[in-house]
């Protein structure tokens, strides 16, 4: 099924932020419509569950700027055919839980874009990882010499590769 639909920027952005996060992952390209797809095939199984009143609130960050044209606005998605009625099924599902009249397919794939990112951001959050680096951060913001900044880097580089070697990340 070929689906094109006109997105809002912050969706078009969320959109890329997620296909970079899922090519980093899995090592492998994805198109825009692979990553629709997997965004709301992650999502099915939750959608009855999550307050969608709730989802355009979530904090996500996206981790760069990305350069998008007017094309970036209106994608063409080549989709599974049996994602026509998980669309219909969310945007169903959307409009109840925000008491909306109608919600457009570019509104619901903001929704499942901006759901997704949230659920990987804040389990990332939590990861050794971030919390090294986000450790590390905060005392490279204080005043310390530019020696010591460089021995802390050092330590910290140390301390995630040991982690990596012992695959306790």
């Amino acid at each position: 099924m070929e689906l094109q639909v006109r997105i809002a920027y912050e969706t078009a952005e969320m959109l890329e932020e997620l296909k970079e996060y899922y090519q980093k992952q899995s090592g492998i390209n994805f198109t825009k419509g692979a990553v629709l797809t997997k965004a709301i095939l992650d999502t099915y199984d939750d959608w009855k569950e999550i307050d969608w009143s709730k989802t355009l609130s979530l904090p996500i960050k996206i981790t760069k700027e990305y350069n998008l044209n007017s094309g970036s606005l209106r994608p063409k998605f080549q989709l599974e055919d049996n994602l026509d009625s998980k669309i219909d099924e969310l945007r169903t599902i959307i409009k109840q839980s925000v008491d909306a009249r109608s919600v457009t397919i570019g509104a619901a794939i903001k929704f499942v874009l901006r759901q997704v990112i949230y659920e990987i951001q804040s389990d990332d959050s939590n990861s050794i990882e971030n919390v090294v680096n986000n450790t590390l951060d905060d005392y490279l913001s204080k005043e310390l010499s530019d020696q010591m900044k460089e021995i802390l880097k050092e330590y910290t580089d140390e301390l995630l590769t040991k982690f990596e070697l012992n695959d306790l990340l």
